[in-house]
């Protein structure tokens, strides 16, 4: 049980992944038949297993180059960071220095400011 709950998402994508692969190929062998049958023609494993590896192949293909480019474009947004998100982190500094200005005195307030200062210099 403590496998389970350590990886459980990936058994369960797992399993998620072969059900809708089984599911799949059954739907494409059916679709393969009826059409050999329509045209005659005798019902082939290997010629099956080439179109689905090509079926699945191009479905994967597709998804992977969307999701790839969904992740990596997040990611290069976030490295980059927008300008307005720069902004944001400028505001929520001020909202919080004001805040410690009010609950500090004086002498405290400049005390920690300035560590915070020597601590992590502005770039």
């Amino acid at each position: 049980m403590h496998e389970f709950k350590k990886r459980g998402y990936l058994y369960v994508t797992l399993i998620f992944f072969a059900i809708s692969w089984i599911i799949h190929g059954v739907t494409a062998f059916n679709q393969f038949a009826d059409e050999q049958n329509q045209h005659h023609q005798p019902i082939l494993m290997n010629v099956f297993w080439n179109e689905f590896v090509r079926q699945t192949t191009e479905n994967w293909q597709s998804e992977f180059l969307q999701l790839s480019w969904q992740i990596g474009g997040l990611m290069i947004l976030f490295a980059v960071a927008s300008p307005q998100d720069r902004l944001g982190d400028q505001r929520k500094e001020k909202i919080l220095e004001k805040i410690l200005e009010l609950r500090m005195d004086t002498e405290e307030y400049k005390r920690f400011m300035k560590s915070l200062e020597e601590k992590y210099p502005e770039k």
